[in-house]
C-alpha cells in the first residue's frame, strides 16, 4: 500500500512506522519508499541485532499460538528453538557456530544473574540497572573468557547481513548487539515470558488502523486477544448483521528497550495512543464491530507490565497533526539525515550501514535534493495543467480553483507557487 494514497472520501494513508521514524530520522522512511534497499531488514538481507531479537520472538509466539490452536503441545521454548534452528540452517553456519551460541547464552546467564540477585553491587552496595555497562562486568568478561567467545560468534555476522563496526575496545560495550547477544536476549526473554491462554488470543501481529478526520493511520498490534463482548446503545440496525454487537479487545505493545519508559512518556507515546484509537482491518470473524479496552505495554527484557485504559479520541488531534505533518514534508522532500551527528546517534538502525557505505548517504543519493528534484517535478507538472485550463475564467474562478488545488497539493507553499508561476512564464517568454 502507497503511504500516501487515496482511499475511502479521499483520505490519506500513511504507516505509523513511517510516522515515528520519520520524528527520529526521515531518511529511514527516505530509504524504504525509494525502494533502493529493498533486502534490509528481511530475513535473508541486512539486519542488526535489536531487529533479530525483535523478529525471533514475534515469530516464536506466532508459531506457539499456532500449534497449539491445532490442538498440539509446545512450550514457547521450544518454538523459540525452532526458529533459531531455521535461521542457522538458512545461514549455514553449522554446529559449531551452535553450540558456540547455546554455551554463550549460559555463560552470559551465569554471569548476569549474579549481578541481579545482589551478589556484585556497586561501590554504594546498590544493584546495578544496567550491568553490562558497568566496568566490572568488562573486567569479568574478559577474565572468564566471555569476551573472546562473544568475539568469535560475531565474526561470523557478516554471513547473515549484519554490519561490523571497527572499534576500539572501550568502544564496543556500547556499540549494538551482535549476533551473539542477540540470541542470548531472545532466550533471556523467552524464560521470563508469560503469554496469554490461546483460547482469548485473535492474532500477533495484527493490521489495525486508526481513522482519523482527514487520514487513516495504519499500523500492527503484536498481540490482540478478546476481552469481552456487549452491545451497542440503542436499536441495531437492520442491515447489521452483528446485531449490533461490540468485541472488546486487549491490544499488547512489546517493548525491547533495555530500560522501561516511565509511565508518564508511555502514555504519550504514539503507538499506545494509536492502538488505544484504532480498529481491526478485518474486523472479527466478520461480525461487529471492535472496541480496544485496554493497551497492555509488556517491557519484554524484564517482563513486567503497564496496562492503560483509553478514551474515546485520546490523543487523536497528535495523531491527525503529526500525520499530517508528515505526509507534507515526504511531500517537499523535506529529509534531514541524522547520520550526520555520527554513527552513535544511529546505532541499532537497520540502515546504518547503507548510510555510512563508502562516502556516505549524502554524497551518494542526497536524499533532500533527490526528493526536492523529484517534487519540483510532480508539482510542476500539476501547475502546467492548472494554468492551462483556467484561461478562461474570472477571477474569483480562477481564486477559488487555484486554493483548492494548493489544499490538494500539501509540499506546496505559496513562495513555492510564485517560484514555479515565475519559472513558466520564463518558459513561454
Amino acid at each position: 500500500m502507497d503511504g500516501m494514497g487515496k482511499h475511502k472520501g479521499q483520505k490519506l494513508q500513511i504507516q505509523l512506522n513511517d510516522v515515528r521514524d520519520w520524528a527520529y530520522c526521515p531518511v529511514r522512511v527516505w530509504w524504504r519508499r525509494t525502494g533502493l534497499a529493498p533486502d534490509v531488514a528481511e530475513l535473508h538481507g541486512k539486519r542488526t541485532g535489536e531487529r533479530l531479537v525483535r523478529e525471533s520472538i514475534v515469530s516464536s509466539i506466532r508459531l506457539y499460538y499456532e500449534v497449539t490452536k491445532a490442538g498440539k503441545e509446545m512450550a514457547f521454548g521450544e518454538s523459540l528453538g525452532l526458529v533459531w534452528k531455521r535461521w542457522l540452517d538458512v545461514w549455514a553456519l553449522g554446529e559449531v557456530v551452535t553450540r558456540m551460541l547455546v554455551d554463550y547464552h549460559q555463560r552470559r546467564r551465569a554471569l548476569l544473574r549474579r549481578f541481579e540477585d545482589g551478589s556484585i553491587t556497586d561501590r554504594d552496595g546498590k544493584r546495578y540497572k544496567r550491568p553490562k555497562w558497568s566496568r566490572y562486568w568488562r573486567e569479568m568478561s574478559d577474565t572468564s573468557g566471555l569476551t573472546t567467545l562473544r568475539k568469535q560468534i560475531d565474526a561470523h555476522q557478516d554471513k547473515i547481513g549484519m554490519a561490523r563496526l571497527e572499534l576500539t575496545d572501550e568502544e564496543s560495550y556500547f556499540a549494538p548487539i551482535g549476533l551473539a547477544d542477540a540470541f542470548a536476549d531472545s532466550m533471556d526473554i523467552a524464560n521470563r515470558l508469560r503469554l496469554p491462554e490461546p483460547g482469548s488470543v485473535i492474532g500477533v501481529g495484527v493490521p489495525m488502523v486508526v481513522d482519523l478526520p482527514s487520514t487513516e493511520l495504519h499500523l500492527a498490534a503484536d498481540l490482540v486477544r478478546q476481552v469481552g463482548r456487549s452491545r451497542r446503545v440503542g436499536r441495531p440496525s437492520g442491515d447489521d448483521p452483528a446485531g449490533g454487537t461490540v468485541h472488546k479487545v486487549e491490544c499488547t505493545l512489546m517493548l525491547f528497550d533495555e530500560m522501561i519508559p516511565p509511565p508518564y512518556s508511555l502514555a504519550r507515546d504514539l503507538r499506545v495512543l494509536a492502538l488505544g484509537q484504532a480498529k481491526l482491518v478485518e474486523g472479527l470473524e466478520g461480525q461487529g464491530e471492535t472496541l480496544v479496552k485496554a493497551v497492555n505495554v509488556l517491557h519484554m527484557p524484564s517482563g513486567e507490565q503497564q496496562e492503560f485504559r483509553p478514551r474515546l479520541g485520546d490523543g487523536a488531534e497528535i495523531l491527525e497533526s503529526l500525520a499530517r505533518g508528515v505526509i507534507t514534508g515526504i511531500r517537499g522532500g523535506a529529509y534531514v539525515p541524522r547520520m550526520v551527528c555520527g554513527w552513535q546517534a544511529c546505532g541499532d538502525c537497520e540502515y546504518r550501514m547503507l548510510c555510512f557505505a563508502e562516502t556516505g548517504v549524502m554524497d551518494l543519493f542526497n536524499p533532500p535534493m533527490m526528493a526536492q528534484i523529484d517534487a519540483a517535478q510532480t508539482l510542476g507538472e500539476k501547475v502546467r495543467g492548472f494554468v492551462s485550463g483556467k484561461t478562461s475564467a474570472s477571477g474569483a474562478e480562477l481564486l477559488r480553483s487555484f486554493l483548492g488545488f494548493m489544499a490538494t497539493s500539501p509540499g506546496l507553499t505559496p513562495e513555492g507557487a510564485l517560484w514555479m508561476l515565475d519559472n513558466l512564464e520564463a518558459e513561454q517568454a
